[in-house]
């Protein structure tokens, strides 16, 4: 028959359907846990011990990991640039070396930031406490200031409290506020020649010139008698302006006012800070993997559909 197509032929030609390239499963692995594993640990150098005693090396370091991811990212692009003049498809094969270069430096400056916030927040209050000295049996109405200054955790003794009567708050960007700390062997709240002990607190009273709204701290447990001491010299000055304030409106001297957190057990207060820094970076460090883990599962659906290996 004419028009018949020839015995073993067909009319119906067969195309082979296009395959996606095969993943790199050591490019995947190599991208997941090399930037998690340098988040992980410039944010512990950043949050911990070393930050503290050896502060100029915890810079050098996260300056020469930087430098090293950079230069190996440039290094990837002239390498890719090279293979696509010499018309090899070099922007292709190399976009997981360069793709693990860029989330490598954003391991770098998420860990900085977030361990450097850690640190000033929770791990260093810490050690700048326990590197002071710690006091028992602290008589606010006989001792002076000058008389331990190196402490960082003080007991008083029984009967002491805060005299609400006399805080004050100075208000500059946030409200400053002071209460002097009373009390101790003598009966009521009669008035001391010096009040060298304060409890301080931020956003936690008014600024009005009249005492009795302070409301920072345990200031309202009738078991508290401890203080940890205020090392934070950012917050010193504006504490003292408000003992300043304090002294001219109830007619009171301070010759040398050391500031308190005012808590019912010093040690345990002083220990949280160490547990919060711990307890952020394992939540930072277990976080920063899920993260990482969603840029590389992007990453690698990106490089399937358009044909990077």
């Amino acid at each position: 028959m004419s028009g018949a197509a020839p015995y073993g032929t067909t009319h119906l030609s067969w195309k082979p359907r296009p395959q996606r390239r095969r993943m790199n499963v050591l490019a995947i692995c190599l991208n997941l846990f090399v930037p998690w594993i340098i988040f992980c640990g410039v944010f512990a150098m950043l949050s911990f011990d070393m930050h503290y005693k050896k502060p100029a090396t915890c810079r050098s370091v996260t300056i020469i990991i930087t430098v090293a991811v950079v230069l190996a990212g440039l290094l990837d692009i002239v390498y890719m640039l090279w293979k696509r003049r010499r018309g090899e498809a070099g922007f292709a094969n190399a976009s997981w070396v360069l793709f693990l270069c860029m989330c490598s430096l954003v391991a770098v400056g998420i860990a900085v930031t977030l361990g450097s916030q850690n640190y000033w927040e929770n791990s260093g209050l810490y050690y700048d406490v326990m590197a002071m000295n710690n006091y028992n049996d602290v008589d606010p109405s006989r001792m002076r200031g000058q008389e331990i200054m190196d402490a960082g955790r003080v007991l008083f003794i029984n009967g002491t409290h805060l005299d609400l009567t006399k805080s004050m708050g100075f208000k500059n960007s946030q409200t400053y506020c002071v209460a002097p700390i009373a009390g101790g062997n003598v009966v009521g709240d009669p008035p001391f020649s010096h009040y060298d002990f304060w409890a301080v607190g931020k956003e936690c009273c008014s600024s009005q010139v009249t005492g009795g709204d302070f409301k920072c701290g345990d200031y309202d447990n009738p078991r508290a008698r401890g203080g940890v001491r205020l090392v934070s010299d950012d917050d010193r000055a504006f504490y003292r302006l408000a003992v300043q304030q304090a002294q001219s409106a109830h007619q009171i001297k301070a010759t040398h006012p050391l500031f308190f957190h005012w808590v019912q057990d010093p040690d345990t207060t002083t220990f949280n800070y160490q547990r919060e820094s711990f307890k952020t970076y394992l939540v930072g460090m277990f976080s920063y993997f899920g993260f990482q883990l969603l840029l590389v599962w992007i990453a690698a659906a990106c490089f399937a559909k358009f044909g990077s290996s």
